[in-house]
């Protein structure tokens, strides 16, 4: 196995994968790695610290709020979690019925799940062959609900964290940290660093490990449960069994998505095998009609099945294509659906730019981006702002006016720098309208929910500090900024893992708890078609 480094876990393990290209934490992970140790001072700065809240475009109406942390404050988690990566892996890993115990290296980040989406229908058809009926869980609202005190609870049983609650053991340390990263928050725990799934593993194995007596006829795929038992009362004690052990944890099921059905059930998603079984054979004369008969099958399904992320799986199957013919057509079906499902934008994007064959549709992809920021900046959809003007950079389309006013209007730090970025390249204007940047000059923004723009308009110069170098003034963001540490990289416009050589965007499948925040985790990943002309 693949051994944990700091170095893995701040460069493949930190930021969120969702964000575009430009956003990396490379060269933090170099500087704190190289050190001794995390030689941070806490003594005259926040204990606590707020993180950037980047928002992802989901389907639906429900979006994904993903954490980008402050970089002081994980740093010190980061190394908690390797100095006692042993005694951590063991407890997030001794589940005998989860499918997702963090593996290093797994699906390109510094942990992964130990299995991919693609194998749970296996899963699911060797458990049910052992039962007559079916128990369906999903803990409600996973990740929020997490209460940081419950984690040491988890590595030495509640009743002994609670004696020793203030020992300096790693638990108590852990649950400490991670309140540090979010502003003393005990509810809930940041989704998007790997750090959260190892932490998730851990109390999850705790829960599985009281129901291990049913090992052959459970399993787990993130907060989802599936157990079979032979008659219906048996599921239901079963239900009530594994009900009674999240409430010791202090944790509640989706009633909505939550049951016991007689089997036979469905393994799959109804709507996903008309689209995996739809033939796409770019050598074919008839690969124009596959095409069209491929994304009426979606269009359709989409509208019978308006919450299911069917047209991100569709358009999942058309990146792994490589097709030297009718690329007009595949690129209006792609732009067709960018406007009709948004979520879609980063993979259309990728498979627009990584094409070889360039396609003669500027007008129509500037109308796209521009007008995705008009609609979305205005309700503050981080995402869907953010990819669009990072399109806009790479396909040199100038920002007018009107949606630089919007973005400013945003108080994103992920789209702010988009911006600049573009402003610096001559697609925008922003010398005027940017003074509203100066208000997060500050110190004390560098520990807020901010701090991304605070640090980078600073060392990049893209914004004005009236009150002096406050970076450099601090004693930790003053380390960062000698050391030319970046967390945002003008050059890296190619689609590349964070961390790695190569960027990969996962095509979205379908999986339990779709909508539900935490449970939208299942991707595969695709290869790299083709590199952009920057």
């Amino acid at each position: 196995m693949a051994k944990l480094t700091l170095h893995r876990l701040l460069t493949r393990g930190y930021f969120p994968e969702e964000l575009p290209p430009p956003f990396s934490t490379t060269t933090f992970a170099n500087y704190v790695s190289r050190r001794s140790r995390v030689a941070f001072a806490f003594a005259g700065v926040p204990t606590a610290s707020q993180p950037e809240m980047y928002y992802q475009a989901r389907t639906g109406t429900l979006r994904r709020p993903l954490a980008i942390l402050n970089p002081i404050h994980y740093a010190a988690l980061g190394d908690l979690v390797i100095r006692n990566w042993d005694t951590l892996r063991k407890a997030a890993t001794k589940s005998l019925i989860s499918l997702t115990s963090p593996q290093v290296g797994a699906e390109g980040r510094a942990l992964g799940r130990k299995l991919p989406f693609r194998a749970l229908a296996e899963r699911r058809a060797e458990l049910r062959s052992g039962g007559r009926f079916l128990v369906r869980a999903d803990i409600s609202r996973f990740y929020q609900s997490i209460y940081t005190h419950s984690v040491p609870w988890a590595l030495y049983g509640r009743a002994f964290a609670k004696r020793y609650r203030r020992a300096r053991n790693v638990g108590n340390q852990l649950d400490e940290l991670l309140r540090s990263c979010q502003d003393g928050q005990t509810n809930g725990i940041p989704m998007g660093p790997d750090s959260s799934l190892l932490i998730a593993e851990i109390i999850l194995s705790a829960i599985d490990e009281r129901l291990k007596k049913h090992a052959g006829h459970a399993i787990r795929y993130m907060d989802d449960y599936e157990l079979v038992a032979e008659t219906e009362g048996d599921a239901l004690h079963l239900l009530a069994e594994l009900q009674n052990e999240l409430l010791k944890f202090e944790l509640h099921l989706n009633p909505s998505k939550t049951g016991v059905y007689p089997l036979p059930v469905p393994l799959e998603e109804r709507w996903t095998a008309p689209l995996s079984h739809e033939v796409l054979d770019p050598t074919a004369k008839t690969f124009r009609t596959q095409i069209i008969r491929f994304f009426d099958t979606a269009f359709d399904l989409r509208m019978e099945f308006p919450t299911a992320a069917v047209l991100k799986y569709a358009i999942g199957r058309i990146a792994n294509l490589r097709f030297t013919s009718e690329h007009g057509l595949i690129e209006d079906l792609l732009l067709q659906s960018a406007r009709i499902e948004p979520g879609t934008l980063a993979l259309v994007l990728r498979i627009i730019l990584a094409n070889p064959k360039p396609f003669s549709r500027k007008k129509k992809r500037a109308d796209l981006l521009i007008n995705t920021i008009l609609r979305h900046a205005r309700q503050r959809h981080y995402s869907e702002v953010a990819w669009s003007i990072w399109g806009c950079i790479i396909l040199k389309i100038p920002l007018p006016p009107d949606a630089v006013r919007v973005i400013l209007g945003m108080e994103d730090s992920v789209c702010a720098l988009l911006l600049l970025h573009a402003a610096n390249k001559n697609l925008a204007n922003v010398k005027r309208s940017a003074r509203v940047l100066e208000t997060v000059m500050t110190s004390s923004e560098l520990y807020d929910k901010r701090w991304l723009l605070s640090y980078e308009g600073n060392i990049k110069g893209w914004v004005k500090c009236p009150g002096g170098d406050h970076v450099a003034g601090d004693p930790n963001f003053g380390q960062l900024k000698q050391a030319s540490v970046t967390f945002y990289d003008p050059n890296a416009l190619v689609l590349m893992p964070r961390g790695s050589t190569r960027r990969t965007i996962p095509p979205p499948v379908s999986e339990p708890g779709a909508e539900e925040v935490v449970s939208e985790a299942g991707t595969e990943i695709i290869s790299l078609l083709g590199t952009y002309d920057v």
